[in-house]
């Protein structure tokens, strides 16, 4: 009897889940295995719509000896890196903050979550006013306080563009790994910070001895999902530079769409994307060989 209700219970499960399989299968595998399936042809547009012609692995050979790739790709790590490092740093001290009594009270939590509220465009927009280089509110600040003797063009120069990109997407990234990281901290039991007390642990000690293995899991999460999120970065650089000057700010994902849908490039474009996606691929597996002795141990 018990095993013909759980064979029941497993059968409604199944039917119950089956929509949801169905509909990933239509918005996630197809478009994937399509993808994978351009990267492998020559596609042009003709007069009577696409021509295609199956050219293997030559849209990767020439992706990996393309100087425009490659720097792209230095870019995109580069990007990535400190993103994750300066957003996983000031979000944990903004969640730390508001953790605390004094930090606790709604209208931090409403003003904090401002930046992740407004929509991509929107936010593109709005740093694009403030770096404008005649009236942006960026370098009148800096000039009122004397820190720059002249206004400084924010997005006229490679390096300097690239990290003002940089900084407008960690402005916006921070909002929600607080509130991941936030919650994470709720969950700390208050009796380890009691014990760690009475054990003669000073404030420095607990927190790498309780607070940061606490947060552990919630850490290793928002590093990847962050990690994912500045990879696929395409509104802030459409909307501020479009890759300029000189492709500076060109990072993978806007190389993509734009091989794809400037330069027509179907398949190159695809091959670019699916470099993109394994390197996700590879960082939500580093997240799961991460976690998995800590699940393993609670399993037992």
């Amino acid at each position: 009897m018990s095993n013909e209700f759980n064979l029941k219970r497993k059968q409604m499960g199944i039917w119950f889940t089956l929509p949801t399989v169905i509909i990933l299968i239509l918005v996630l595998i197809y478009p994937i295995f399509a993808s994978i399936v351009l990267s492998f042809q020559k596609v042009r547009f003709l007069g009577q719509g696409l021509s295609k012609e199956f050219i293997g692995i030559a849209n990767y050979i020439s992706i990996f000896s393309n100087h425009t790739f490659q720097s792209a790709f230095i870019r995109s790590i580069y990007f990535t890196a400190i993103e994750v490092v300066a957003i996983l740093s000031l979000s944990l001290l903004a969640a730390l903050l508001l953790n605390h009594p004094i930090g606790r009270h709604s209208f931090f939590r409403v003003v904090l979550i401002i930046p992740w509220a407004l929509s991509p465009v929107a936010n593109a927009v709005l740093w694009k006013w403030i770096y404008n280089a005649n009236y942006g509110i960026l370098n009148f600040i800096l000039y009122s306080l004397g820190i720059i003797h002249e206004y400084v063009v924010w997005l006229g120069k490679p390096w300097l563009a690239l990290n003002m990109i940089l900084l407008a997407d960690i402005w916006k990234g921070i909002p929600f790994i607080t509130l991941l990281l936030l919650a994470g901290l709720q969950n700390i039991p208050n009796y380890l910070y009691r014990a760690a007390k009475l054990d003669g642990a000073n404030t420095w000690q607990q927190f790498v001895h309780v607070t940061f293995v606490g947060l552990k899991t919630p850490l290793v999460i928002s590093a990847v999902l962050q990690s994912i999120w500045a990879l696929k970065v395409f509104d802030l650089i459409y909307v501020l530079t479009k890759g300029s000057p000189a492709d500076s700010t060109v990072l993978l994902n806007y190389l993509a769409w734009r091989e794809t849908f400037s330069n027509l490039d179907i398949g190159y474009g695809a091959a670019i994307a699916n470099i993109l996606f394994c390197m996700m691929f590879l960082l939500a597996l580093a997240y799961i060989r991460i976690l998995r002795p800590r699940q393993t141990r609670r399993g037992e």
